[in-house]
């Protein structure tokens, strides 16, 4: 298996777990193909190019995975602007369309771009 490097990005909106300041951020994430690709919710994932992750596409393109962003809001707690700083977000994918993201809390002090399951509670 190659070494995958960077990430990419999807765009969204939602309410900072910490601060509950609404937030438009990017998410760092692995699916697909890993190039920097710019996405939001309802985009497809692309699978086309070397670097993927996982390494092999998920049964029938649906699986969930952890990205990673930071509160935009500067009086937030966490904003730091870099690790361990970051928080976290479940992204579900299904049919490799991107169909929701949520803030979650998984493991905050490990960036693994972990996947799961898509019936699998976080």
């Amino acid at each position: 298996m190659s070494e995958i490097t960077g990430s990419n990005h999807l765009l969204n909106d939602f309410k900072c777990p910490h601060c509950g300041t609404p937030v438009s951020c990017g998410i760092g994430f692995r699916a697909g193909t890993v190039k920097n690709l710019n996405y939001k919710v309802g985009d497809k994932i692309s699978w086309s190019g070397k670097s993927q992750w996982p390494e092999q596409r998920p049964f029938g393109g649906n699986f969930k995975t952890i990205g990673y962003f930071e509160c935009e809001n500067l009086r937030c707690e966490t904003w730091n602007d870099c690790f361990p700083q970051v928080q976290e977000v479940l992204i579900t994918i299904l049919d490799d369309v991107i169909r929701d993201a949520k803030p979650v809390f998984y493991q905050p002090d490990k960036i693994e771009f972990a996947v799961f399951d898509p019936e699998q509670e976080i």
